[in-house]
């Protein structure tokens, strides 16, 4: 990934103007794809009055899996994505889930707005039992290309931007180049190049399919950044910041290799090693010598990671049913280079559930975790939440640490189905339709950082301690991956405010 997420877009019209933005964001969950169930054929032009699959135990065998409205996109790019394919026999009542959940499935790939899937039956006459399919799965592409503006803000999130006065001299701009579904084959190229303050140029390029299997896949991203600022110091549980106008403070030089191997549907593993070289001025050291390892202005090392991740969720983007299961083990400092001083080793994972409760209400639940033995880290690789995983309620504040547990509850109604809208005088097929559902809902949070550091001062209170959130608010979600979370939220401190928020909270 390319934008890390500390950054946070803040202007709305680029969500909708620019969707191309979406890397910032999850994706959607939308009803609004369908799948018609099969409509038996006396002749190849005639419907019957039959409107749904007969769910029995008979076995149907699909004769014919066709494909329409990819004009980009290869097919068998589509074909990844199906639990079925033509020749296979499949039973009645099997045949209707295997049809929902590929539909899923296509829209989980981020390249298509809407998925239909359809089913005929043909047969010389009606008098004979119909146990052979002819399935057509279409859809509605996305668009690819996007010259995307960037304004973003170096805060853990808008809210904490906001409340500090909304200072534009924190603020970065520039241009994202996005081509997705580059030649048609799911592939992706990315340019960034964003200045003001955080400067940042590099690239990415990710090959999903290196084989004729579809198992194979391969990333390859690059970046360069500087600030003319630098937080050296967590204290209050906020950061402290130095600023020098006249030269940059720091610098990073990143590169990575990742290996991804996917041999099923929902099983996906990672292989990812990563070149990094970090260097300050002296002045940051004087003011914080544990900056780096062994207080050097300088560290440059390597890093390897295996992940691994299960997800069998309806819609990645905001899931109402569905698992989703990861693990990670990450190793930075390989001993590799002369001077490669860093040695850390951190094993991360989460389960996550989703389900329908009651009728248009849906439950959801989270455990995610993290552990780093041995060593102290640095106070650059101290984050523990705040940047990343965070407790609602505590969105103002930073929380250093080396390990950490975090639960997230949440309870949604269904306020709103997705629902069509469709703007006529609009000329791009891809823009002029598009899908909006609403879900409030109540939450809770708990968490808890293990923080050996603090335990040595009273700067950090939020450390070793249980950390609480809890509240109600309201999800709007719509087309091109884009979920809006407005939610006021009470904290075990005594405080409480409305806070907003992009994608899905877990």
């Amino acid at each position: 990934m390319i934008i890390p997420q500390k950054n946070f877009t803040i202007l709305f019209f680029i969500l909708f103007f620019f969707p191309g933005t979406r890397i910032l964001f999850s994706q959607i969950h939308s009803d609004s794809s369908s799948i018609h169930f099969p409509r038996i054929l006396s002749t190849p032009t005639e419907l019957s009055k039959i409107d749904s699959f007969p769910e029995d135990s008979s076995l149907y065998v699909i004769s014919a899996l066709n494909f329409s409205g990819n004009k980009k996109t290869k097919q068998f790019v589509l074909e990844r994505e199906m639990t079925f394919h033509a020749g296979d026999t499949i039973r009645g009542y099997e045949l209707q889930q295997r049809a929902e959940r590929s539909r899923q499935n296509l829209l989980n790939t981020s390249l298509f707005n809407f998925v239909n899937i359809y089913y005929a039956c043909s047969r010389d006459t009606s008098a004979v039992p119909c146990h052979s399919m002819n399935i057509t799965v279409n859809v509605k592409e996305r668009w690819y290309f996007w010259p995307a503006p960037i304004f973003d803000v170096y805060e853990q999130n808008v809210n904490t931007w906001y409340r500090d006065g909304h200072n534009l001299d924190r603020a970065s701009y520039g241009f994202f180049l996005w081509k997705y579904n580059f030649r048609g084959r799911k592939e992706s190229v990315a340019l960034i190049c964003r200045f003001g303050y955080s400067k940042q140029f590099g690239g990415q390029y990710a090959i999903p399919y290196l084989n004729k299997k579809g198992t194979l896949g391969v990333t390859l991203t690059g970046t360069y950044t500087r600030n003319h600022e630098v937080a050296y110091e967590t204290r209050n549980n906020n950061f402290v910041y130095y600023k020098d106008k006249e030269n940059y403070l720091r610098t990073e030089t990143a590169g990575s290799v990742l290996f991804a191997y996917r041999k099923g549907l929902y099983v996906r593993q990672t292989l990812e090693t990563k070149y990094t070289l970090l260097s300050v001025r002296d002045t940051v050291l004087d003011l914080q010598p544990d900056f780096f390892v062994g207080g050097k202005s300088r560290m440059e090392y390597f890093s390897l990671s295996y992940h691994c991740v299960r997800d069998v969720r309806d819609i990645k983007a905001y899931p109402l049913k569905g698992n989703y299961e990861e693990i990670e083990f990450t190793k930075h400092g390989m001993g590799i280079l002369p001077d490669e001083k860093l040695n850390l080793f951190l094993i991360a994972g989460s389960v996550r559930w989703y389900g329908e409760l009651f009728h248009r209400v849906y439950g959801a639940a989270m455990i995610r975790g993290r552990w780093l033995p041995g060593v102290v880290p640095p106070y650059y690789h101290q984050r523990a939440m705040g940047f990343g995983p965070f407790i609602r309620g505590y969105e103002y504040y930073v929380i250093d640490g080396q390990s950490f547990g975090l639960a997230k509850m949440s309870v949604r109604y269904e306020l709103l189905k997705p629902h069509i809208y469709r703007f006529d005088f609009l000329p791009i097929e891809k823009f002029n339709t598009f899908h909006l559902a609403v879900y409030p809902g109540i939450y809770c949070d708990a968490g808890y950082v293990f923080d050996h550091v603090s335990v040595q001062s009273d700067h950090n209170f939020l450390g070793n301690t249980l950390l609480l959130g809890y509240g109600a608010g309201i999800d709007l979600v719509t087309y091109y991956d884009i979920a809006i979370r407005l939610e006021y939220t009470f904290n075990r401190l005594g405080e409480n405010g409305f806070f907003l928020h992009m994608g899905t909270a877990f």
